[in-house]
């Protein structure tokens, strides 16, 4: 009896454990900042803001000279939430998060009917998304996943 009492004991307690551990995992939340910089292939010209990124910018969108952060926002997303930006040129940028898969965040991005994606990040790590027309060049959009 005082065995059966032990083991009952210890599958209450695991579970206890168990539930606040998923709960912990379910309630964790990921933080994307977003910075929208406007390239132009007129003029030249490095905003100091994105030092960080100057070397992946510079040759990643290389035949533009001149690049400046134009809005920052930071988001704080659990699984199954989403949140929007307002882009500069108007547009905007909802980010969903799907949570975490392996070593890796899973987003989902969306800009009206011009993109509708998911993607892994991992943590840490800086992406990019182009294409959108913006003042005289385009507006790209450097989203970093922590």
């Amino acid at each position: 009896m005082r065995t059966l009492r032990n083991l009952l004991t210890f599958a209450f307690a695991f579970g206890l454990f168990l539930s606040f551990s998923v709960n912990a995992s379910a309630q964790e939340k990921v933080t994307v900042e977003v910075r929208a910089i406007a390239a132009s292939q007129q003029g030249e010209g490095f905003d100091s803001q994105l030092s960080d990124l100057r070397r992946r910018l510079e040759r990643g969108f290389a035949g533009y000279s001149s690049f400046r952060q134009v809005a920052s926002s930071r988001l704080s997303l659990a699984a199954g939430e989403s949140d929007d930006v307002r882009l500069p040129d108007g547009s905007t940028l909802t980010m969903t998060s799907h949570g975490t898969q392996e070593d890796f965040v899973k987003l989902g991005l969306s800009i009206g009917d011009r993109l509708n994606t998911t993607l892994r990040a991992t943590p840490g790590s800086t992406f990019f998304q182009a294409g959108l027309n913006y003042q005289d060049g385009i507006l790209i959009l450097a989203i970093t996943v922590r």
